[in-house]
């Protein structure tokens, strides 16, 4: 499988990639805005996930969610956050992301979170 950890943070970006990574969860690429990870998922075909920061360059709310899964070919794309409301989140299902992940989530949920999104679940 291949994810795509998109953030504009560094130390949130490298840890959640190495800890998806350490997990065997397969190849995990890293993005540090919105454009830069849409310019990835065009050329790779897409992924089978992307976690995608709510709040980044780029993003402009849930429009960013909208222009990343195009970019993604309909792949799941899911928004993590770490100051996103429930309203958020709620919206964010509603326009079809495949998860809303608090960063607040203890990392060896969040790895199970993002297996049930790649295989097509929805996780909220």
């Amino acid at each position: 499988m291949r994810f795509l950890v998109a953030d504009d943070h560094e130390l949130v970006r490298d840890t959640v990639a190495a800890f998806l990574a350490h997990e065997g969860v397969g190849l995990v690429e890293k993005a540090s805005s919105l454009d830069e990870a849409m310019e990835m998922a065009v050329a790779r075909d897409g992924y089978d996930l992307v976690l995608l920061d709510y709040c980044m360059p780029g993003m402009s709310g849930l429009d960013g969610l909208a222009r990343m899964q195009k970019a993604n070919g309909g792949k799941p794309v899911a928004l993590i956050s770490g100051t996103a409301t429930p309203d958020v989140a709620d919206r964010a299902l509603k326009a079809g992301a495949a998860g809303f992940i608090p960063k607040t989530m203890p990392s060896a949920s969040m790895v199970n979170a993002a297996r049930v999104m790649a295989a097509g679940e929805v996780y909220a």
